[in-house]
């Protein structure tokens, strides 16, 4: 039933709502409270067109600071700070890339699948020894087998066919020749319009054998009258050779790419036989003379990637992938009162790049007659330090996209318990009543409440935590201005 007394109050205080009803470190002022960065212009490069890369260049290159550190564009003389690490972030500064012009010294043009083209510094990365793509350095890095089945990281060449000397710009599909493309011919490059190329050697030839390489086996064969057998050998960085063919009588099968058994197939045995042993939470498959992840377990993932001994040990959150998106599945945690100072727990864990989780849940604000208690905090509470999780935050029950002032935070405050003085006016409602100057609410609204991973993060599989109450928390600020998201009309 409606409290009478309270509809009173909304009828006689509902001009002073936009008085009363304001909140803390809501976002209307420049630079809310546990955000996760200014939301201004000054922040990372917007998305800009795929084909023509973060932005237009009419001038020369504008060079000053290329490659140097950066945390916002305007560390830039180039004007563009954008994270281009894959293995771990790597913020730089970059420019875009243009047809027909060279990037800057010390740089080559990749693709970034937020900004387009773009010219970034070489890191040393063509030839870094890898398994899977993730461990690359850099975006558009594309791990992959060479013919004799050492595998390398290759940079992107898809916009203007550019490599180092030695190097030959190839289809990523193509490579190696006469083989099945691993991970069927996926690339992280090669959007935009333009078909997905990588550097690789020249002449069908492993990458040269270096302190970079150091450890590296690849294909080797020694033949014996009419049999000939393959086996593996490995660089030795120190002397810059390949060296230890172990190809010189028939071994049993293993996962190398080279036919140990010397009958004319390589790596043909069973995968228990292939790759033996057990990786957590997962099946393994040879592929490419190496050991990967076959599939995972029901409720698991392989993230972040990794090396295929890790396994699948990321536990998927049992709402997935219901919760991935604001609507009815959305994962509901129940109601919170101003009547006690009993908190909601919010946990899950982020297990893709692109998973995101959605939470719904009730604020409630009691009658308290004379006074009002009503403030609802929200914050992470683990991981102890968090570096990586941030939240977007709707008050109100439908679904839309957050405002700006409403995204990247790690802890927001909506409240009214408290008194202060706006425009030589008292707010707050830490005394109130129906036939007082400031009325007690009500407030009551439910929420949505969504939790991402940070830009630039380091992807992991922690479990967070935020901690949601609708009593208590830090001193109510009125000296923010009334929030313009909300109606406070029930």
């Amino acid at each position: 039933m409606v409290n009478p007394r309270r509809l009173l109050a909304l009828a006689l205080g509902v001009a002073m709502l936009w008085i009363v009803a304001c909140a803390e470190n809501v976002g209307v002022d420049d630079k809310p409270s546990g955000t996760g960065g200014d939301a201004s212009t000054d922040g990372s490069a917007g998305t800009g067109n795929k084909d023509g890369g973060v932005g237009a260049n009419d001038g020369g290159w504008p060079t000053g600071g290329f490659g140097n550190p950066c945390t916002k564009n305007s560390d830039c003389g180039t004007g563009f700070c954008i994270d281009v690490g894959k293995s771990q972030p790597k913020q730089v500064c970059v420019v875009p890339c243009t047809a027909g012009k060279a990037c800057p010294s010390g740089g080559y043009c990749t693709f970034h699948e937020e900004h387009g083209f773009i010219c970034v510094p070489d890191a040393d990365n063509q030839c870094a020894k890898c398994t899977v793509d993730g461990e690359c350095p850099l975006i558009g890095d594309k791990c992959t087998p060479s013919p004799k089945i050492d595998r390398f990281c290759a940079r992107d060449c898809s916009f203007d066919d550019q490599c180092p000397t030695g190097f030959e710009c190839v289809a990523v599909g193509s490579y190696p020749p006469g083989m099945p493309p691993p991970d069927g011919g996926v690339a992280d490059a090669g959007s935009g319009g333009k078909p997905a190329k990588m550097c690789v050697p020249s002449g069908g030839e492993s990458c040269p054998c270096n302190s970079k390489r150091d450890g590296v086996k690849r294909r080797c064969t020694q033949t014996n009258g009419s049999v000939t057998c393959e086996g593996t050998e490995t660089c030795n960085g120190a002397t810059q050779k390949w060296e230890g063919c172990t190809a010189s009588s028939p071994q049993p099968e293993t996962c190398d790419g080279a036919d140990n058994d010397c009958n004319g197939t390589p790596d043909d045995g069973t995968a228990t036989q292939l790759c033996p042993g057990t990786v957590p939470h997962a099946t393994q498959k040879c592929s490419f003379g190496a050991c990967e992840i076959d599939s995972c377990d029901t409720g698991w993932a392989a993230y972040p990637p990794g090396p295929t001994t890790n396994g699948c040990a990321c536990q998927v959150d049992a709402a997935e992938p219901g919760n991935n998106t604001c609507s009815a599945t959305a994962s509901s945690a129940g109601s919170v009162t101003d009547a006690n100072t009993t908190p909601l727990t919010l946990k899950g864990t982020l297990s893709s790049d692109s998973d995101v989780d959605w939470w719904k849940f009730d604020t409630v604000d009691s009658d308290e007659t004379t006074t009002n208690s009503y403030h609802v905090h929200i914050e992470f509470s683990a991981p102890a330090t968090n570096n990586e999780f941030v939240f977007d935050v709707i008050r109100g029950g439908s679904c839309g996209t957050p405002d700006a002032k409403h995204s990247d935070l790690t802890s927001y405050d909506w409240c009214v318990d408290g008194t202060g003085t706006v425009g030589g006016k008292t707010v707050g409602e830490k005394s109130c009543g129906a036939t007082a100057p400031i009325h007690c609410g009500p407030h009551t609204k439910p929420y949505l409440l969504r939790v991402r991973r940070k830009s630039g993060a380091t992807a992991s599989c922690t479990q967070y935590t935020l901690t949601v109450t609708a009593k208590g928390g830090p001193a109510c600020d009125f000296t923010q201005a009334c929030d313009p998201q909300i109606n406070e009309t029930p």
